[in-house]
């Protein structure tokens, strides 16, 4: 008994079908309990911060004043900037996420600007 490419060939492109199929099914409720989830726990969404790819992340913040409109610019600069606060084990605060946000913005100005 030979081995069969197109068989093979046939089979895998059915459990790709059967395996997407499965994702796009699945998806939806495990979104919905991972969002149930995070509101239960105190977090709120920030549109603000999720970038318009379809491949960005969703934002949650424990404390939903740190959502600020300013900062929809600069999202990768407010990303890092909670990482590393994070990271020093410390709770921002709206004044310093606003500071941060207008010195950010100040240094982007300027850097462009300069062209």
């Amino acid at each position: 008994m030979g081995f069969d490419i197109k068989l093979t060939l046939i089979n895998a492109f059915k459990s790709a079908v059967v395996g997407l199929i499965v994702l796009l099914i699945l998806s939806i409720p495990t979104n919905l309990v991972i969002e149930s989830n995070l509101k239960s726990k105190g977090y709120t969404y920030c549109s603000w911060y999720t970038g318009s790819s379809l491949r960005a992340p969703d934002v949650w913040l424990k404390n939903d004043e740190l959502c600020l409109q300013d900062g929809s610019v600069i999202i990768s600069d407010i990303a890092d900037w909670y990482e590393q606060k994070n990271q020093q084990g410390i709770e921002p605060s709206v004044d310093e996420l606003k500071e941060f946000i207008k010195e950010t913005r100040k240094r982007r100005n300027e850097h462009i600007n300069s062209f």
